[in-house]
This record gives structure tokens, sequence and C-alpha cells, in this order.
């Protein structure tokens, strides 16, 4: 477990491997390592070599050996933090190079109950990209939400979702499911009871230019994210409208 987490933040598997073994053992020579991860003295010394050049690992010799420490966890955690922070930083960087010659509507296709969650996490995580106070916009029918799917946000999703602070504005139409109730009891949200707005899908209008489409019934559960600022501020303007007008409704 901990040496995927460490795959996951840029170690390839040897390095990982050899970071454990060396956390563990506190300083070791390469052969106590290779014996340690059952690896060839080849192998992890070349990974060893890549710690050291990635200022996560320090050498010294002593009598004609190497040995070999590495970084504690509290730095590794540290050095993370920064290059997400500069990463973050230079964001509007890379977007201005992604679209500097393309300025065409993109779309991504993500299919499976494992797509949608991927979607899911992409919106969320722009989220933390949002100007302070713009919200999620969303229009949500869940009357026929596949099972499966469901449970995946009661137990996973909403208790990860309530963690971020980007407020959600909702237009859904009448159900009773438990994600429904959530986006009505948690976010500023207008319920259409009307049997012509028969919605069973999720919308969700984001950032600059982003659309996110989920299709959640069992015969379809797949999902679309569309970047095109028109489309965007045809169905922001749309959301914005329908909310108006239910208001006015309800004088």
């Amino acid at each position: 477990m901990l040496d995927q987490l460490l795959q996951d933040h840029w170690l390839s598997k040897t390095e990982a491997q050899s970071y454990l073994a060396v956390l563990e053992l506190g300083t070791a020579p390469v052969s106590s390592i290779a014996r340690r991860t059952s690896e060839n003295r080849v192998t992890i010394y070349s990974a060893l070599k890549s710690l050291v050049k990635k200022w996560l690992a320090t050498e010294v010799n002593k009598k004609n050996t190497t040995y070999y420490t590495v970084i504690s966890p509290e730095k590794l955690l540290k050095k993370s933090e920064d290059k997400y922070a500069l990463l973050k930083e230079a964001l509007p960087q890379f977007l201005a190079i992604a679209n500097k010659y393309d300025n065409k509507p993109k779309v991504q296709f993500f299919d499976g109950i494992e797509g949608l969650k991927s979607i899911y996490e992409e919106v969320i995580v722009s989220g933390k990209l949002m100007s302070a106070g713009e919200p999620f916009l969303t229009f949500v029918g869940t009357s026929k939400i596949d099972p499966r799917f469901q449970e995946y946000l009661t137990k996973e999703f909403v208790p990860w979702r309530l963690k971020y602070k980007t407020k959600t504005k909702v237009i859904a139409a009448k159900s009773t499911s438990k994600y429904s109730e959530y986006n009505i009891k948690t976010h500023d949200s207008i319920v259409i009871d009307d049997p012509v707005f028969d919605f069973a899908n999720e919308i969700i209008v984001y950032g600059n230019n982003k659309i996110a489409i989920l299709m959640y019934t069992s015969n379809e559960l797949c999902g679309l994210t569309i970047e095109s600022t028109t489309l965007h501020n045809g169905l922001k303007s749309m959301f914005n409208l329908i909310r108006k007008l239910s208001k006015k409704g309800k004088k």
C-alpha cells in the first residue's frame, strides 16, 4: 500500500521499495537494501542513485562502502506540497500553452462507474481553481439512478465532497433518492416538481468553460466533459433563468 502511494507521487516501483527499505533500516549499504527488497544489487543501486538525484536520499562512503539514508516522511510530504504549490502557480501558463493554437471545444468520454468517479474528481479538483465564491451549477435528477452508483455516491462521494468549501447551486427534479436528498438539503437548491422536467442524469457547469455530463442509469453509466465557452455560458444562462423564474413563481 505504501509503495503504491509513493509510486503515485512520482517514484518508480523500485525507488519506492528502496525508500521504504532504507526508512526501515535507518542507514544501510546497497547489499542490505537489496536483501530487504528481494531485488538484485544493480537494480537497487540504480534506484538509490536516482533518489539521491531527487534529493530524497543521501549517500556517505565509509571504509570503501557506500551507505544510504532517506529523508523523513515529514520532509517527503513537504517536498510534495512544494511541488504542488509550484505546479498550481504555473497552471495558467500551462493552460495558455494548451489553448494557444486550438480554440475548438474539447470533449472527453468516460465509461462505467470508474469513469464517472474520474469526472467527479476532475470537477471537485477544478473547484480549487475557481474564483472565491463562485459555485458549481448543477442540474440533477436521480429517478433512474443505478443502485451501485447510488451506493458509491452515498458512501464515498458525498463524505469526500463535504470536505471542500466550493458551494453548489442546484436545480433538482423531484426524487426520493439519497443523492437527491443530499443535494437538496446541503446545497442552495430548488426542486421542480413537474413531470415535464423528466431528468435522470446530472449536468455540472463549472470553471470558466467546462461542463460535465453524467449519465447514471444502469443501461448507460458513462459521462462526458466538455470545454466550450459558448456552451458553458449558454447552460449557465439557462440555469440562472430557470432559478429566477422558479423563485418568481413562488411569490
